[in-house]
């Protein structure tokens, strides 16, 4: 690693030289303009070409054709993620699957088609990524998230999964756009000073984020094969004593998370282990093949929540464990 002193310039400002090597790979001459910025750490990042926020030559082209809806979803969704300012669709195709393309691209906010033929559709992305709160959009995935975990409760009528199937909408929308705040975090220290969060905390988010979704996922699940199934009174009681205390420790994880709780994070935790045993004890009093299914759903919607109970106390600094002492007082 290379130093340079710092000199005096004025009675006000200091000044360092800066690598020959450098300016010349970077083709930097005598009058041209450096930019720097302050990282979350403090240190300033020195660069010979000015940030932009956007990008309007980046463009996404898709050819759909021999591409299945779900692999057209992900194509999609990923370019959204990586902020493709435009994402252009062509394609044989385009006429026969047109719906389901408009209705992807309708669960991603800022996005707005600006062009739509026979043969192909064109989006163009308007959201300002500079003016999304992370938080704000966590704690609306949250409210949707725990509404459907609250209606997938077993026995419940066809409007509850009517109600889920809507949420789970919302659900991936919300998503989206976290996932797509957070990426920009990790890869920018500007945007991560401006969240108020360090790389490390970021990434703990992301991890957060996609437990959630796949949790949203999951009561989606449940309450398709509850709707679908017969399931006995006796089951539907045993179900949904362990429903309970999921709903319960997705609220504990969660809050704990959010207040960066150690002790709390680590209950979540543990209580997802109470919550496996209660599954295998289940099992005597189950009888049919949909009552396992869901059996096995609940498991994995409690391994996801206990996800964020991870993140949780990774995201912390325990207040136990602590080893103490003294400096002057030589090791033995």
């Amino acid at each position: 690693m290379e130093y340079r002193k710092l000199i005096k310039f004025g009675n006000s400002s200091h000044v360092i030289s800066l690598p020959k090597d450098w300016l010349d790979r970077q083709g930097i001459k005598k009058g041209d303009v450096i930019y720097f910025e302050e990282n979350e750490n403090g240190d300033m990042i020195i660069s010979s070409k000015e940030y932009k926020d956007t990008d309007e030559g980046k463009n996404l082209k898709i050819n759909i054709d021999g591409l299945s809806d779900k692999e057209i979803q992900l194509e999609i969704v990923s370019g959204y993620i990586k902020e493709f300012r435009k994402i252009i669709l062509k394609g044989n195709e385009i006429k026969n699957k047109a719906t389901e393309i408009r209705k992807i691209l309708h669960e991603l906010i800022g996005i707005e088609i600006i062009e739509q033929t026979k043969s192909k559709i064109v989006a163009k992305d308007f959201l300002n990524i500079c003016e999304i709160k992370l938080e704000d959009l966590r704690k609306r995935l949250n409210s949707v998230v725990m509404n459907m975990i609250k209606y997938s409760k077993l026995g419940g009528d066809e409007s509850n999964y009517k109600d889920i199937k809507n949420r789970d909408y919302d659900a991936n929308k919300f998503t989206y756009v976290l996932l797509r705040v957070i990426r920009r975090g990790l890869e920018k220290p500007n945007i991560r000073k401006s969240i108020g969060l360090t790389k490390l905390e970021l990434a703990h988010e992301q991890h957060t984020v996609l437990a959630m979704e796949r949790i949203a996922d999951i009561t989606k699940w449940i309450s398709r094969t509850d709707h679908e199934a017969n399931l006995t009174n006796k089951e539907i009681e045993e179900l949904n004593k362990i429903h309970t205390i999921i709903l319960d420790n997705y609220k504990l994880a969660l809050n704990s998370y959010i207040k960066k709780d150690y002790t709390k994070s680590c209950n979540a935790v543990s209580i997802n282990k109470e919550i496996q045993v209660s599954c295998d004890n289940a099992k005597d009093k189950l009888k049919s093949s949909e009552a396992f299914k869901i059996t096995h759903l609940l498991r994995e919607m409690s391994n996801n929540i206990a996800i964020i109970g991870e993140a949780g106390f990774m995201n912390t600094e325990s207040n136990i464990s602590k080893v103490f002492y003294d400096e002057t007082e030589p090791l033995k």
